[in-house]
């Protein structure tokens, strides 16, 4: 798929050039265990998001993570579905159809030039916060950082949502997320 690393190195060609081959190291984070509670509802974790941002202005560091930033991202996303869309989403897994349905739209919308790349961009990142939660609270992992971006962890296989939700955005039909999910269930 492209997207999933189990290895640290990555060999890349130099587009047929004579030039010796390149090596990007792929730097990640260890995994951090989640520690929001994803049993809860979008909206008990809308208050939680809202209490713990309080806190956090106040000092208090304790979720000030990535894991929290892909939280408030999920929570930004479904309020910009409901919005364009006027189309209800939740973290359950029944979703993930769905929400392959709203990429769909906005890559049409930018396919026919009416939406910029800084808007693609900005959905992306919400997608991949969106998405994230709900592997998250239906399969299961940890979050990861890299010089590549974030992503989660599930059993040992890191998964780089941002970049297959880009391509899924810019008309790849082969990076639908329902067929992504499926195949993180099953490791």
């Amino acid at each position: 798929m492209g997207l999933f690393d189990k290895s640290q190195k990555k060999t890349q060609e130099n587009n047929g050039s004579s030039a010796e081959p390149t090596t990007f190291d792929l730097k990640v984070s260890n995994v951090e265990a989640c520690k929001i509670d994803y049993t809860k509802s979008v909206e008990e974790l809308t208050a939680f998001f809202d209490e713990q941002s309080k806190k956090i202005e106040q000092g208090d560091r304790e979720y000030l993570n990535g894991e929290f930033m892909q939280l408030g991202y999920a929570l930004d996303f479904i309020g910009f579905v409901q919005q364009v869309f006027r189309v209800t989403l939740d973290f359950e897994e029944g979703v993930v159809p769905a929400f392959e349905s709203v990429l769909g739209a906005v890559s049409q919308g930018f396919q026919q030039k009416k939406l910029g790349q800084e808007i693609l961009n900005d959905v992306a990142k919400k997608a991949t916060g969106f998405f994230s939660v709900v592997i998250w609270k239906n399969i299961g992992g940890g979050f990861i950082s890299s010089n590549i971006g974030n992503g989660v962890n599930i059993k040992g296989t890191n998964a780089f949502l941002y970049n297959r939700i880009g391509r899924r955005l810019q008309g790849d039909t082969a990076s639908d997320m329902v067929s992504l999910y499926e195949a993180l269930k099953k490791l």
